[in-house]
């Protein structure tokens, strides 16, 4: 009965009842989804949502059973990265430094002309371990029956091959290898730059189509291969149908209150006051699986509208192979004002932790869906 009242009712070809631009607020309740495994929660992200993707699972690896990364870097990068000016004192870069020339190239290779030393597997290796030991992320064990992809554009610059190769690293040194971890190079067709790939953008856009090897809103870039269902697949093994030509008649796309998972008050949560889920229409019946896609910087709602959310290709595979989508959004602050992800603190020194602001309201949403007590 739930997802039944979630189904799109009439409505022009190719789309449901959530306008575009997607609404500021809404008074709908993310509801919990009854057919949905609790066994069964991926995540993926790209970008600053990559890095964000790989600390939820860290964090929460009882829970999350797979990841897939599409330009991050590893857990904690930002917190162990020596201030090159000070090699002597054994004295870290400050944390929005790090994340910007370090584990990015956001702003270059440089502090001040000269280069740090690039992330290391075992420095994160450390953070995770004492933070497990005093209690703020699940246990490490867990992560050695996941299922990860790793994702790296050959033209892509901002998120340097050398730090994805070290959260390659990071993965076998936390017991998950091949063929459970994959890493794609992106040795096989088109060049990608900093995006996330589809075949075809087929949507309606205020922005162009942008190229694979363009760095452009929407950060949608049209390859001739898909990155949602690579990671899909290799996610959930076995028998994978192929996408819905129309994904939004075979599911529905709806807007919910965010807000009610963090303290609205507090703007240096940074997270927007609604969020979004895609559930196929088979979920009314069959048992589904429940996926979270975190979107890059500047690719939230507010930023490209609904060119993530309708268009980076989830819902297409997921329509046919009975996998939700739950799309959480950011939005701007103070101190977040690319709309990214919490990778470096700016929410909170417990920003990797299960206490972590936005951590905390993933894990809640998560729990509401599959019907857990948090």
């Amino acid at each position: 009965m739930v997802v039944a009242l979630l189904l799109p009712g009439d409505g022009r070809a190719n789309h449901d009842r959530l306008p575009d631009p997607p609404p500021p607020t809404t008074n709908q309740k993310l509801p919990s989804l009854p057919n949905l495994g609790r066994a069964t929660v991926t995540v993926s992200g790209l970008s600053s949502g990559a890095f964000f993707a790989h600390q939820f699972h860290v964090a929460f690896s009882s829970l999350v059973k797979g990841a897939g990364i599409l330009a991050g870097g590893t857990y904690g990068c930002v917190e162990t990265i020596p201030n090159p000016w000070l090699p002597f004192w054994s004295v870290a870069l400050d944390r929005v430094s790090a994340a910007a020339v370090a584990c990015t190239h956001y702003y270059g290779d440089r502090y001040y002309g000269l280069r740090p030393s690039a992330p290391q597997a075992e420095d994160s290796l450390r953070i995770i371990r004492k933070a497990a030991d005093q209690g703020l992320i699940d246990n490490p064990s867990n992560l050695a029956d996941s299922r990860v992809w790793l994702f790296h554009g050959k033209s892509d610059a901002l998120v340097p091959l050398q730090v994805m190769e070290t959260l390659e690293r990071l993965y076998d040194r936390l017991e998950v290898h091949e063929p459970n971890l994959q890493f794609d190079q992106n040795q096989t067709g088109s060049a990608a730059n900093h995006g996330m790939p589809v075949s075809r953008f087929a949507g309606e856009s205020k922005f162009p189509v942008r190229d694979c090897g363009q760095h452009e809103p929407p950060f949608v870039i049209q390859c001739d291969y898909e990155a949602a269902v690579m990671l899909l697949r290799h996610l959930y093994p076995g028998d994978f149908k192929p996408a819905s030509d129309d994904p939004h008649r075979d599911g529905t796309l709806v807007a919910f209150d965010q807000s009610e998972f963090f303290r609205s008050t507090d703007e240096s949560v940074s997270l927007h006051g609604v969020g979004y889920l895609y559930v196929p229409t088979s979920c009314a019946a069959e048992q589904c699986r429940l996926h979270v896609a975190f979107h890059g910087c500047n690719q939230n709602v507010d930023s490209v509208y609904d060119d993530f959310i309708r268009d980076a290709g989830y819902n297409r595979w997921a329509a046919n192979n009975n996998i939700v989508v739950l799309y959480p959004q950011t939005k701007t602050s103070a101190a977040n004002p690319n709309r990214c992800w919490d990778f470096w603190g700016y929410s909170g020194s417990n920003y990797y932790t299960r206490t972590g602001p936005q951590m905390r309201a993933v894990k809640a949403m998560v729990d509401r869906l599959i019907g857990q007590s948090p």
